[in-house]
């Protein structure tokens, strides 16, 4: 139910929306470039005058080397410490495209795992499976600890009680899972 506004207000309170509103939407969006464009030359006007001193405190950022200090969340720092693994350059490919493009069958089976896990889900995981799991996750915890290396006390402590808690949470629904989905066989004769 649309309200109608000409029944609602007289003339005299009504403005019309062209040209009177585009006109003030035009100026609010002309001041606000006019304010952006004077803060992106206020460092070289600065410097021109010879205030540069005001802007710079430090010495300039450099685009091509990160600081040892800086580090990603602890989520990521497997696959931090993973594309620090290759070379320089390998078989002529610099090595920061083969550190990305070899992550690319890991997000590959990660994508597809739900449609893998249902193929086979009426059946008893094996060894093989068990052990590429095992060392996946292995493998992730190795690098996120040498990513954190040296490791702080807490850090270590947390991480470690947090790695213990879910390999017990996980044996247990393991347990409760393979109980209720593999009681018929093992009952069986």
């Amino acid at each position: 139910m649309a309200v109608d506004y000409r029944k609602q207000y007289t003339p005299q309170q009504l403005e019309p929306f062209w040209p009177n509103e585009i006109l003030r939407m035009g100026v609010v969006v002309l001041c606000t470039l006019a304010v952006v464009g004077g803060l992106v030359v206020l460092p070289v006007v600065l410097d021109y005058v010879g205030l540069g001193e005001l802007i710079e405190e430090e010495t300039p950022a450099d685009p091509r080397a990160t600081p040892e200090h800086i580090r990603p969340e602890w989520y990521f720092l497997a696959v931090y410490q993973y594309l620090k693994l290759p070379p320089s350059e390998f078989l002529g490919i610099s090595g920061k495209t083969v550190g990305v493009l070899s992550q690319g069958p890991f997000i590959l089976a990660v994508i597809l795992l739900p449609a893998w896990a249902r193929r086979w889900s009426h059946k008893r995981p094996g060894r093989l499976h068990t052990t590429l799991v095992t060392l996946v996750i292995a493998a992730a915890l190795a690098l996120t600890f040498w990513a954190v290396w040296p490791p702080s006390l807490l850090f270590t402590l947390l991480f470690a009680a947090g790695v213990i808690l879910f390999y017990i949470l996980l044996i247990h629904e393991h347990r409760t899972i393979r109980r209720v989905l593999y009681r018929d066989e093992d009952s069986s004769p």
